[in-house]
C-alpha cells in the first residue's frame, strides 16, 4: 500500500536526520534526500485515502509506527487514531497494475515507476518477446521496452529537437561499444594491478553481503556493464529475479549477448531483466528494493551524492547495497600508517583532479565514502580493503532502529532546533 509504504518510509528517513529537521508545524517541504514523504501530519493524511484494500490489522500497523513517530516529535496522537479509522473503514480496490511493490516478500515480477513521475507503476514477469512500451498516463509519456531492454530514463524515446544533455567523460566512455566488447575480454581483469581480487572472489564477498538481504527477493545490479555479475547472481539461485541495469545500451546488449549464449535464455529459472536506467533517477519506488550490488562503478557516476540519495530513497527498510570501487594512490600505505596521515600526500598523485594527468575517474579515500553514505541515512558500513580495492557494504535502517535513533535524537519530546 503506496500510503503505508510512506509512513514506513518516513520513519526511516527521520530516524537517520532527526537532528535536521526543524520543529515548526507549518513545515510542509518533502525530504530533500530520500523520498517524497512530508512530514508526519501530512503523511497521516495520506492514510485517509487508501484505495489499495488495505485489511484493518495493516492499518493498525501503521497507525503504531506513525504513531511512535508523531509521538517523538510532540504532535497530537488523536490525528494517527482518526486516520486508522477513517481507513480501516474503506473498502476498495485497485488493479494489479497499480498497486505498489511489496519489497519484503519473494516475488518472481519486476516491478517498476516512471523516472519523472515516480507514481505510475510497472510490472512485468519476464523480457518482452516484441517492442512494445510503458505508457505514464499522468507524464503522457511512453518508455521503450523491446527484447533488448527497457529504457527507462528520463529522455527516453523522445527527440528533442535543441537541448543536448552535457555529457560526462567517465559515463560516455562505456557508450563506446568497442569499450564494451573489450569490458570482458581484457579490461576488466586488468583491474588486479589495483588490488582487485577477481570476478570470483569478488562475487563471493558480495554474496556475504546481499544474502542476509535478498534471498528469495529480485536484485539490483546497478552499473552492471556486461552482466558480468549479474549472470553470476542469476546462476546462484539465490534471488528471485536480477535487474542487469546500466545507462549504457552497448554494456545492455553484451549482456543480452552473454546471457543468450551461456544459457540460450534470459527468462531462466532466476530472470534477468535488463534495463536501461540512470543511477541518478533510478525507476523503483520508494523502499521497494531489497539489495542493490554495484561493482567497480561508483567512481564513474557523474554525481554520487545524488545517486547514493537515489540508492537511499529506493532501498526498503534493512535493504542492502554492496559497491567495489578504487581507492586513492595513497590508500596503500594509508593502510599501514593511516588514512589521516597520508592523507596530505594526496596533493602529489598527478591522476588526480586538476593533475598532470587527470582522470575522468574519482579515486576515493575510505572515509569520502563512509560519509557520503551516512549523509544519506546509510549505515552499519563494512568493507573488505586491499591496496587500492575497497568492497564496502551499509543498509537502510529497519524502522525500529530508525524510531529509536529519532528518541535518541530529540531526547523524547519535540524536535531540536
Amino acid at each position: 500500500m503506496k500510503q503505508l509504504s510512506s509512513i514506513r518510509h518516513q520513519a526511516s528517513c527521520m530516524g537517520s536526520r532527526a537532528s535536521r529537521h526543524p520543529s515548526s508545524s507549518s513545515h510542509n517541504a518533502i525530504c530533500p534526500l530520500h523520498c517524497t514523504a512530508r512530514r508526519p501530519a501530512i503523511a497521516l493524511a495520506l492514510v485517509t485515502k487508501t484505495s489499495d484494500g488495505v485489511t484493518a490489522p495493516q492499518v493498525a500497523a501503521g497507525a503504531a509506527v506513525a504513531s511512535r513517530i508523531v509521538s517523538t516529535y510532540g504532535q497530537p496522537r488523536r490525528t494517527v487514531v482518526a486516520a486508522a479509522a477513517a481507513a480501516a473503514s474503506t473498502s476498495t480496490t485497485t488493479s494489479p497494475s497499480s498497486k505498489s511493490p511489496s519489497p519484503l516478500s519473494p516475488s518472481n515480477e519486476f516491478d517498476f515507476v516512471c523516472p519523472i513521475c515516480l507514481q505510475t507503476h510497472f510490472s512485468l514477469s519476464s523480457m518482452p518477446s516484441q517492442s512494445t512500451g510503458l505508457s505514464c498516463g499522468r507524464c503522457q509519456r511512453t518508455f521503450p521496452a523491446s527484447p533488448a531492454y527497457l529504457d527507462l530514463t528520463l529522455t527516453s524515446g523522445v527527440r528533442q529537437k535543441v537541448y543536448k544533455q552535457r555529457s560526462w567523460g567517465g559515463t560516455e566512455l562505456f557508450r563506446n561499444p568497442l569499450v564494451s566488447f573489450a569490458y570482458e575480454r581484457g579490461w576488466r581483469q586488468g583491474f588486479a594491478w589495483a588490488g582487485f581480487p577477481g570476478a570470483d572472489k569478488e562475487y563471493d564477498i558480495a554474496m556475504s553481503y546481499l544474502l542476509p538481504a535478498a534471498s528469495g527477493k529480485v536484485l539490483v545490479d546497478m552499473s552492471c556493464g556486461s552482466g558480468l555479475f549479474s549472470r553470476r547472481f542469476a546462476r546462484s539461485g539465490s534471488f528471485a529475479g536480477v535487474v542487469a541495469a546500466d545507462f549504457s545500451e552497448s554494456m545492455l546488449q553484451q549482456t543480452r549477448e552473454y546471457c543468450l549464449a551461456e544459457g540460450g535464455t534470459l527468462n531462466g529459472s532466476t530472470p534477468i531483466m535488463l534495463l536501461r536506467a540512470d543511477v541518478g533517477r533510478l525507476p523503483f519506488a520508494t523502499g521497494s528494493v531489497a539489495a542493490i550490488h554495484a561493482g567497480a562503478a561508483i567512481h564513474c557516476w557523474p554525481n554520487p551524492q545524488v545517486a547514493l540519495a537515489e540508492i537511499s530513497r529506493v532501498l526498503a527498510p534493512g535493504g542492502v547495497f554492496v559497491a567495489s570501487t578504487f581507492l586513492s594512490a595513497t590508500a596503500p600505505l594509508g593502510q599501514v600508517l593511516g588514512d589521516d596521515a597520508v592523507r596530505p600526500l594526496a596533493v602529489l598523485d598527478p591522476t588526480t583532479a586538476g593533475g598532470l594527468m587527470s582522470t575522468p575517474y574519482r579515486w576515493w579515500e575510505e572515509q569520502e565514502l563512509r560519509d557520503l553514505c551516512t549523509a544519506v541515512g546509510l549505515e552499519d558500513f563494512h568493507r573488505e580493503r586491499d591496496w587500492r580495492f575497497i568492497m564496502f557494504a551499509v543498509s537502510k535502517p529497519t524502522e525500529a532502529s530508525s524510531l529509536d535513533s529519532a528518541a535518541a535524537g530529540t531526547g523524547g519530546e519535540g524536535s531540536p532546533s
